[in-house]
């Protein structure tokens, strides 16, 4: 027999009154209605399930059976249908997070915390992210991936998390470092140190680099990295240029500074996504984390903001 849900709720509920017509009103249905399921459930069951006496109905031997172990699997199907409300501090399981490293450095340390306060059984694995982040969010091996906004297919749900602006790096006594601003020539007259970040345009040459591709331009890359303190110390030692996000710039070892990128480079702003799956869309304990992680990064930037009008 494919088992009929309603069947066996009905089942249920004759085998709690012991009475056809206490069990039809519970169902909120009439007493032939409820007749015909009984019978209908012998059929299925080949069974006669119950027996009238002047007592109500008495439960036959596979009646007995199946009342000990229908409420356990009805409640289960229930709550896989219609799940209670998500308790982060029963919550057990990973989740694994991609991300720059300066990203993470952001998150990580205020996340942990939160982790511990409300959800002390749940484990995060973080990484930083790769060229292939949309397969390892397609296929399951991540559950959420930060990273700055490009087009992506529909199956992929995008929640932002701020704004940020680019300036360009370079040390103290760079022979640009004492102009306010600087032009595309200058720009482009000194060799680049490139931070990389996996699929941050669809070339997966960076920002810089498509534009300046786009008018027939290029610069000269000495390195390209993923780690922003290597980066950092290779521009405080050469007279290469950098271009970092402007909450970057507050990392920066001392001996380097920052200016405004060229205008006529037309470089847009930057907005931050914390990136998932759809299939992951309505997990409540997805939901969780993504709002505990927007809450992080979201103050951040507004911190870092704050900072910069602060200083200005």
């Amino acid at each position: 027999m494919r088992p009929d849900l309603n069947l066996l709720t009905a089942l249920r509920v004759l085998s709690e009154e012991r009475n056809v017509t206490h069990a039809a009103r519970r169902l909120n249905v009439s007493q032939p209605a409820m007749s015909k399921t009984l019978q209908k459930l012998r059929e299925e069951l080949n069974d006669p399930l119950f027996t009238r006496s002047s007592h109500g109905l008495i439960p036959t031997p596979r009646a007995k059976q199946l009342e000990t172990e229908l409420p356990g699997l009805l409640d289960k199907i229930g709550d896989l249908v219609h799940p209670s409300e998500f308790a982060p501090v029963d919550y057990r399981g990973w989740f694994n997070i991609a991300g720059t490293a300066y990203i993470l450095n952001l998150l990580l340390p205020s996340l942990s915390v939160k982790l511990l306060q409300q959800a002390p059984n749940t484990s995060v694995r973080a990484n930083e992210v790769e060229l292939e982040f949309m397969e390892q969010l397609a296929s399951g091996q991540l559950d959420f991936a930060l990273h700055f906004d490009r087009p992506m297919p529909e199956d992929y749900v995008k929640t932002s998390v701020g704004w940020g602006e680019m300036v360009c790096a370079m040390r103290s006594d760079h022979p640009l470092a004492a102009k306010g601003e600087i032009s595309l020539e200058d720009y482009l007259a000194y060799p680049h140190v490139r931070l990389y970040m996996a699929q941050i345009t669809r070339s997966n040459i960076g920002v810089v680099d498509e534009i300046l591709s786009q008018r027939g331009l290029s610069r000269h890359l000495i390195l390209e990295t993923p780690e922003f303190s290597t980066a950092n110390e290779v521009i405080r030692q050469t007279d290469c240029l950098m271009v970092c996000p402007d909450s970057h710039k507050y990392q920066l070892s001392s001996g380097i500074c920052y200016l405004p990128l060229p205008a006529e480079l037309g470089y847009p702003p930057l907005e931050l996504m914390i990136i998932q799956h759809r299939r992951s869309a309505n997990s409540q304990p997805h939901i969780w984390l993504r709002n505990i992680i927007s809450e992080i990064m979201s103050a951040a930037i507004l911190k870092d903001k704050l900072h910069r009008q602060k200083l200005q």
